[in-house]
């Protein structure tokens, strides 16, 4: 098959879960991209920065109590959701003779660089808010 490669909604959800909220906004914005969805793109840009920017903010005043997998679990289910209403199911893709699927381990190393990007900027920002007096790291 050599088709327009995409993202399908499992590798998506999988790569939100591996690489946080950058991964699940770089596989929504590829697939809109693939999909020559301009508007979609744009769109995804705008709102998964401001989705991605909010987190950074938030996670610094998060209470100790609150179970690990909450944000990730809502980052699993609405990359899905958004995958499969605006863009395809996976029968969707292996019906389709112009879509094929990027290969796991592309998902794989996608999800890991985002999930560093994502730690670099977080223990950024916590060593930010903590040199001002905003959070204590203790």
């Amino acid at each position: 098959m050599l088709g327009t490669k995409v993202y399908s909604p499992t590798q998506a959800s999988l790569g939100a879960f591996l690489g946080g909220p950058i991964g699940a906004a770089y596989f929504i914005r590829q697939n809109f991209s693939a999909l020559n969805d301009e508007e979609a793109v744009k769109n995804t840009n705008k709102y998964g920065s401001f989705i991605i920017a909010f987190l950074f903010v938030i996670l610094a005043f998060l209470p100790e109590n609150l179970p690990n997998m909450v944000i990730p679990i809502m980052t699993i289910v609405s990359t899905r959701i958004l995958v499969e209403k605006y863009q395809f199911k996976k029968e969707d893709i292996l019906k389709s003779t112009e879509l094929d699927f990027h290969s796991n381990w592309r998902v794989f190393f996608v999800s890991l660089i985002s999930l560093i990007v994502f730690i670099v900027i977080g223990v950024t920002l916590l060593v930010v808010f903590d040199l001002v007096g905003i959070t204590s790291a203790t």
